[in-house]
């Protein structure tokens, strides 16, 4: 891939999200990020009780709503999990407590996965999704359908070759429900909207991070809620899925994270991924930043 010339920003922070991001009102399109899940991988994290967890993620919407554009979205990719044998409701208190907060609600996105981890337990079945919740300042944020649209699909050709009977006119619902087709209004297109299921595997190789979301997820939002060359951020960067799918779609990126392990594997990640798409990514060396997110590494001048 070829990003004409651009050299694009990567600001890779270790520090606290709440701590840094208020030096960045108004700047930031798109927040697509994977928080941690509640009381989840103790090793890994630190570890926050799903009964807390609606106000954990709720101190960080200050910053994130202060770092957006008017426009701008917030994506959350996140599971709840099993508590005492019952599926524990932290994911739907954080999102009414956001919407409380004055986010609009978007839309909500399943990413289905094609490969789930195998196991068996008595009353349940395997995961084999989770939700992304968009949310945004306003009702109206920016979109980009087009960047995301599919083929139609074979079955067209033959569906829409020849239109008669119910076919040829609007096709009300049989139930008066009020929903209804036109499947003349199909003749000619190539592409079309997506669903809002996200059909993506797991990913299959070790990055460093116990729970790695696939490039292509937060790569789908960037495409459809960010204008190219414009801001990504990831305010619980982990392993950096997030930085190589906005770099290799030309946006800059904010990638932070509190643990020192996993940013120093994500400015590894990032040089990589600079050599991979033919492009120019910063990086210099290690500087302090302020007393409250201990370090930064500012990705500014050309690698090569």
């Amino acid at each position: 891939m070829s990003i004409h010339n651009k050299v694009l920003s990567c600001q890779i922070i270790l520090g606290d999200s709440r701590s840094v991001l208020p030096t960045l009102k108004n700047k930031v399109d798109l927040i697509v990020t994977s928080p941690p899940y509640a009381d989840a991988r103790r090793k890994h994290y630190d570890s926050i009780h799903p009964d807390e967890f609606c106000n954990w993620f709720a101190s960080f919407h200050k910053a994130f709503y202060e770092v957006l554009k008017p426009k701008g979205s917030l994506v959350i990719n996140i599971k709840d999990k099993i508590v005492n044998g019952v599926r524990h409701r932290y994911v739907w208190n954080t999102i009414m407590k956001l919407s409380e907060l004055g986010w609009y609600p978007i839309d909500d996105y399943v990413w289905c996965k094609a490969n789930p981890m195998p196991g068996y337990w008595p009353t349940r079945l395997r995961d084999g999704w989770e939700y992304c919740f968009h949310l945004a300042k306003c009702k109206n944020p920016y979109i980009n359908q087009d960047a995301v649209k599919v083929p139609l699909g074979k079955w067209a050709e033959v569906r829409l070759t020849k239109l008669t009977g119910k076919s040829a006119e609007r096709h009300n619902s049989e139930n008066n429900s009020g929903f209804g087709r036109d499947l003349r209004k199909w003749v000619g297109k190539k592409v079309v909207l997506p669903s809002n299921v996200i059909n993506l595997p797991l990913v299959g190789k070790n990055l460093g991070h116990p729970a790695v979301f696939p490039v292509g997820l937060p790569g789908f939002f960037v495409k459809l809620l960010s204008p190219v060359h414009g801001i990504v951020l990831d305010p619980f960067g982990g392993s950096g899925q997030t930085g190589v799918a906005a770099l290799e779609l030309e946006r800059d990126v904010i990638l932070v994270d509190n643990k020192k392990d996993y940013v120093e594997k994500m400015v590894k990640r990032i040089r990589e991924t600079a050599k991979d798409i033919s492009t120019k990514i910063a990086v210099n060396n290690f500087n302090t930043f302020s007393h409250k997110c201990s370090h930064i590494y500012w990705m500014k001048d050309p690698i090569f």
